[in-house]
């Protein structure tokens, strides 16, 4: 189909779409909403809540609302984002649900709620923007390496069809193995093609990387030449609820992050290729949700 032609059907579209906009946000048309084979549970999203207003939950997107709400408790915000099934504004338009494992969403809950110094040490780092590079932060090396602070486990996972942001992604983060530490890279190593530094961290969360994807990983270099993962892939290296929490069509690629601000103090959740996505109000959900059906996003 050609872009003139998509274009026509886009703006067609939007003039059909006032005619029942009305019974269409009665009926929650356009609400984030999961159906199907994958439950509300599995990707993060509360079945019970009421949902706030936008007033209500503009701290999670306006970074001076975001600092004076959170004052520095960025565990709790990354939980929220979870909790709200908040998108990711990806390379500006490609919308990502932010979900956080169990295990990950568990150790968050226990920084939040620990106001003590120690617990204050193991928040999670949001970098300044002259860091906005994995490869700018302090002492970094390329390796599988994460420690739930200054970087995250995590995987870019697609063709997830009850995915909020309407075109079937969703971002995902886990926990880490914390008691590992880096060593060199030998002739023995098991380590991913590049890599400057071992990390032999355990897989400690069912829903987290497996051992293989530990091993492996590989996320400095282009996603064309990296090892992308199918449902049954998962499953076999020790991720048994994957088709269960995804669907048995999504497929999916392991990934490092880190946070960072910009300029104008947005968050964003970096990966260590570079891409990269920022807290998207859902504000037009609707109109991004027909753009990326229209435009097979």
């Amino acid at each position: 189909m050609t872009m003139l032609k998509r274009v026509h059907i886009f703006l067609g579209s939007f003039i059909l779409l006032n005619s029942y906009l009305a019974l269409a946000f009665n009926a929650n048309i356009g609400h984030r909403s999961v159906v199907g084979s994958v439950s509300k549970s599995a990707i993060g999203m509360s079945s019970t809540a009421a949902a706030p207003s936008s007033e209500q939950k503009s701290h999670l997107y306006v970074p001076s609302e975001r600092d004076e709400y959170y004052q520095g408790n960025v565990a709790q915000y990354l939980l929220d984002l979870h909790e709200e099934g908040a998108t990711l504004n990806f390379c500006g338009g490609m919308m990502f649900q932010l979900v956080l494992s169990d295990k990950l969403q568990t150790h968050l809950k226990s920084v939040a709620a620990d106001s003590s110094s120690e617990g204050k040490q193991k928040q999670p780092i949001i970098h300044p923007a002259s860091q906005s590079l994995m490869s700018r932060t302090p002492d970094y090396k390329k390796s599988s390496f994460a420690d739930n602070i200054f970087s995250f486990h995590g995987r870019e996972l697609r063709k997830i069809p009850t995915a909020n942001g309407g075109m079937g992604f969703v971002l995902q983060l886990s926990y880490a193995d914390p008691s590992e530490t880096l060593e060199e890279v030998s002739s023995s190593s098991a380590a991913g093609k590049g890599a400057d530094a071992v990390w032999n961290g355990s897989p400690v969360d069912p829903q987290g990387w497996s051992k293989e994807e530990i091993a492996t990983y590989d996320g400095w270099r282009s996603d064309q030449f990296r090892q992308w993962r199918k449902c049954s892939m998962y499953e076999d290296e020790g991720y048994s609820t994957f088709g269960q929490e995804f669907g048995n069509e999504a497929f999916g690629l392991n990934h490092r992050f880190f946070l960072h601000l910009d300029n104008q103090s947005r968050m964003w959740l970096s990966a260590e290729d570079g891409c990269e996505g920022t807290p998207a109000d859902d504000g037009s959900s609707l109109m991004k949700k027909l753009g990326g059906m229209l435009f097979g996003m």
